[in-house]
């Protein structure tokens, strides 16, 4: 028996990247995975990707994670498509690379947006 088969992982940021090697590890080991992703033609792509590399299903759900009714949204058509969820992993993240002086506060609140209030928002949810 694979480690998570019968689970749900939700995996955010993961039409690329970590977060699509992620998802395709929870896939192999028998997790249904959800791609959240703000790209759902991305997205969509790593589902498939997914479920070639063994996921017994995948799905993509479009999501900004810096919006919290996006982020329910998600949440919602997970437990639609898949019944309940085990596992989330808030792997999406936002980098600006400017020199500190040129930051500004809504670049600021971006980056924050995505790499806290998101990661809230999942768990909250």
């Amino acid at each position: 028996m694979n480690r998570f088969e019968g689970k749900v992982a939700i995996v955010t940021g993961a039409a690329g990247g970590i977060g699509l090697a992620t998802a395709k590890r929870f896939g192999s080991e028998g997790a249904k995975v959800v791609i959240a992703d703000v790209d759902i033609v991305k997205g969509a792509a790593a589902a498939e990707a997914v479920k070639q590399a063994g996921a017994p299903d995948a799905w993509a759900c479009a999501c900004d994670v810096s919006d919290e009714a996006q982020v329910a949204s998600c949440v919602e058509g997970t437990i639609e498509h898949f019944g309940a969820i085990d596992v989330i992993v808030n792997n999406a993240g936002l980098m600006t690379f400017v020199p500190l002086i040129d930051l500004t506060g809504d670049d600021w609140r971006r980056v924050l947006g995505v790499d806290l209030l998101g990661t809230f928002y999942f768990i909250k949810q």
